[in-house]
């Protein structure tokens, strides 16, 4: 409980490194969204044998950490969180795909070829994702996926989810620090009392949710997600854009790893 907790507000302190004044955190949502989703596709399009191809993508996430300054430790710390899960959905790849495949007059099995591709596809575009918030920052990566037609329905999804998931966090750690103090020496949370608890944290946070609610209605909240008109595009913003999609247009036409060793050999 404590680790999902401290996982949600890390992603929480991540949101709130985007409201930092630096060239990329300026940048509109809209573009940092698009150039996200253009790297995440063009990365998942890679063949499942690419591994030395998929190298240059680094450069990516590595840039945007050192120009807006974002701790390399938070991203890795939250990277490594999912690496288990990507582990065990490429787990069996090795053991499946038996085949040989040479790379120069080395030769490797394909099935660990694979899963080390897994891993470094993965890594780098949940690293985008992480990115994307610590620069940009929920509220805006919302607005942008409404200037781009997404369905109101899955923005307000999207926003009060992440909204509400916190409201939710706050009263089960009520609930433990209660609990805690009316059991001292106790480790954990006994089984029989599991069913209550969580009984009462659902009332709780209802109630809770419904305070939030109301006061987003006398705030003026009708039901729309209303977008804010106060940023709009620069050429430098266009240059951005242009400039990160053709490199990672480039970066999977050309093996730029394969080239320079050619280079060198």
């Amino acid at each position: 409980m404590t680790d999902i907790a401290g996982a949600l507000y890390e992603i929480k302190h991540l949101d709130e490194l985007s409201k930092r004044d630096n060239i990329i955190n300026n940048i509109h949502p809209l573009v940092k969204l698009i150039v996200t989703l253009a790297y995440i596709g063009i990365l998942a399009s890679f063949d499942r044998y690419e591994v030395f191809a998929l190298v240059p993508f680094i450069m990516y996430p590595a840039a945007v950490m050192i120009i807006c300054e974002i701790p390399v430790g938070k991203i890795i710390k939250r990277v490594l969180a999912l690496e288990p899960f990507i582990i065990v959905a490429g787990i069996l790849n090795p053991i499946l795909d038996k085949n040989t495949i040479y790379i120069g007059t080395v030769s490797i099995s394909s099935g660990w070829l694979t899963l080390i591709s897994l891993i470094i596809k993965s890594t780098l575009m949940v690293s985008a994702g992480f990115l994307l918030i610590a620069s940009t920052g929920i509220d805006d990566i919302a607005g942008a996926m409404s200037l781009v037609k997404v369905p109101s329905i899955f923005v307000l999804l999207f926003l009060l989810t992440y909204r509400y998931i916190f409201v939710l966090m706050d009263e089960a750690e009520r609930l433990i620090k209660g609990y805690t103090l009316r059991a001292p020496g106790q480790r954990g949370v006994k089984i029989k009392i599991w069913g209550p608890m969580i009984g009462q944290l659902l009332l709780r946070s209802f109630n809770r949710a419904q305070i939030i609610y109301q006061s987003m209605v006398l705030k003026g909240y009708n039901g729309k997600y209303s977008v804010s008109a106060d940023k709009s595009f620069r050429y430098a913003e266009g240059i951005y854009l242009l400039v990160c999609v053709a490199f990672f247009i480039m970066s999977r036409l050309i093996n730029i790893p394969m080239v320079i060793a050619g280079i060198f050999h």
